[in-house]
């Protein structure tokens, strides 16, 4: 393998965890390069958590990042504190190319500066949970890289907004969530009474008390590079921009079915939405559904996920823009990624299981939605990733044909998977999926032993809910409970995570008799012994 060109050991290596590229690392030179090629560096984020505040670990950290050798460093810090040392930005800022901080204690001019004086390469900035911002209307040099800005729960007024934009001229990908959007007509003509006069891009709303969706869509009318928008509480933003002069290829609206502060025009957003041909991703939530319709119009998409209310006063209206969404599916030629199912709530109605066409099915590489009966037979081979919602439409015989047609699967997840039993499950040719590396069955009828016929190579993530002991009484079933995980152990010798949640009578069962914690030393003696490689361990 040693004398295979360095591009082909890296494109192998793509398929190899961290901690085997790690290891790989140390057999040469040529092993080492491949292992550090930005593909791997831009992906692995450095993170600072201290567990109480010592300056000595912040002092730790630094040195470990001076020693790394890294070309590229994606560093995140949380409850950062150490505002007046910040030298790690001064030593490493040219090889920073994204930065994330949560719980910043404090965004002042010095912090500020130091990241647009020394990280010259940044290309993101993220900030989450900040609340105290000092900033002052400072001249600073832009960071042409920076292309990528997010901001979730950043309490900040227009005047904050705007000097953190003015680092990016060259932005293009924005994320505003949770920042506590103010304003509205009467409070915008208070603070902002002549600015229609006012034609300065970064003085027309620059209010130290407020923060408005004017401001907001002021700057995404003049990002003539934007292509990305990322919105949750803003979502009204979205029919106040003009599409003509933003051509978005990517588009979020998350939350928009839990905003009471600020309510949004459904009716005028979906005429807005329909304007954005250019889209290849779109991602949105809680989207009443007889306004589905416009998603039609956007034939360029490649990803599309949405959640749809259903309302029972609109049943009629739903119900044909679901036709009308499902049935232009197969106009989306480029299409690979699609997640579309109903959000469960109160007061909302269940609509029928609206079956797609069947070469919408055989394009896609990844789906999770809810289907008709006839799901296995519609689904292509190009499929990595599949979710079915509603796992108890399914019969013995389509979990079959499932295993033994969908070769390519990386993960699969059923939820409600009732029909499953011991007797099917032993059946099921799960070896014949040698590409996987995830494996949820939600709610089944299993017991443990099920999982002494599980064998794959791959495989790193097992989840099954409702799992049965059987009725025992004494500690015999339990050590045979152990035995099936030693088995499952040596036959997965790849599991990173395994998530087993045992019914609720086989629970009651085990508190009925004592056993508990019998139950619990046991399998955290077995985990330790057994699943070398398992960092996160769920047994309830």
């Amino acid at each position: 393998m040693e004398t295979l060109p360095s591009e082909i050991i890296t494109q192998i290596l793509e398929y190899v965890s961290f901690d085997d590229r790690r290891e790989l690392a140390r057999v040469n030179k040529v092993f080492y390069h491949a292992t550090s090629h930005p593909v791997f560096l831009r992906k692995e984020i450095l993170i600072y958590q201290p567990s109480q505040v010592n300056l000595k670990y912040f002092k730790d950290f630094k040195n470990m990042l001076w020693n790394s050798r890294r070309k590229l460093l994606c560093l995140k810090f949380v409850n950062f504190t150490f505002t007046d040392d910040l030298s790690i930005f001064t030593n490493l800022g040219n090889h920073i190319i994204s930065l994330n901080f949560i719980n910043l204690i404090l965004l002042n001019d010095s912090f500020l500066d130091a990241i647009t004086q020394c990280c010259n390469n940044l290309e993101k900035l993220e900030l989450k949970c900040l609340n105290n911002l000092c900033l002052t209307d400072k001249d600073r040099e832009p960071i042409l890289k920076l292309s990528t800005i997010t901001l979730c729960d950043v309490q900040m007024s227009d005047r904050d907004f705007n000097l953190i934009l003015k680092l990016a001229p060259n932005l293009k990908d924005l994320g505003i969530f949770d920042c506590r959007l103010t304003g509205g007509h009467a409070i915008i003509k208070r603070f902002y009474p002549h600015n229609s006069n006012i034609d300065c891009l970064f003085t027309k709303y620059n209010s130290d008390l407020i923060f408005s969706a004017e401001n907001i869509v002021h700057h995404l009318n003049n990002c003539i590079r934007l292509n990305s928008l990322r919105l949750n509480e803003h979502c009204c933003i979205i029919y106040q921009i003009q599409p003509i002069q933003l051509e978005l290829k990517s588009l979020t609206l998350s939350g928009m079915g839990t905003l009471r502060s600020h309510p949004i025009d459904y009716e005028k957003l979906n005429f807005v939405l329909g304007q954005y041909v250019s889209l290849e991703q779109l991602e949105i939530s809680y989207l009443p559904v007889h306004l589905l319709s416009f998603v039609s119009k956007l034939h360029n998409l490649r990803y599309l996920k949405i959640s749809y209310t259903a309302l029972r006063s609109i049943y009629s209206d739903g119900l044909k823009s679901l036709e009308i969404l499902l049935e232009s599916l197969k106009n989306m030629k480029y299409l690979r990624t699609l997640s579309f199912n109903r959000v469960y709530e109160m007061h909302v109605i269940k609509l029928p299981t609206v079956p797609f066409t069947e070469c919408t099915l055989k394009s896609l590489t990844s789906l999770d939605c809810s289907l008709d009966s006839n799901l296995v037979l519609k689904c292509g081979t190009n499929l990595t990733s599949l979710r079915i919602r509603n796992g108890d439409i399914l019969k013995a015989e389509d979990l079959q044909l499932l295993f033994r047609n969908l070769t390519n699967l990386n993960h699969l997840w059923i939820d409600d998977c009732s029909i499953l039993n011991d007797e099917i499950f032993i059946q099921l040719p799960i070896s014949n999926l040698k590409e996987l590396i995830t494996l949820r069955i939600m709610h089944s009828n299993i017991s443990h032993r099920c999982l002494q016929y599980i064998t794959n190579s791959r495989l790193k993530v097992l989840v099954f809910t409702n799992v049965s002991l059987e009725p025992f009484t004494n500690k015999l079933i339990l050590n045979d409970f152990k035995h099936s995980l030693e088995i499952l152990s040596s036959a997965v010798p790849m599991l990173t995570q395994l998530d087993i949640r045992i019914s609720f009578l086989s629970s009651r069962a085990v508190e009925s008799l004592g056993l508990l914690s019998f139950y619990r030393t046991t399998f955290r003696e077995v985990l330790e012994k057994y699943f070398k490689k398992l960092k996160l361990f769920i047994l309830s």
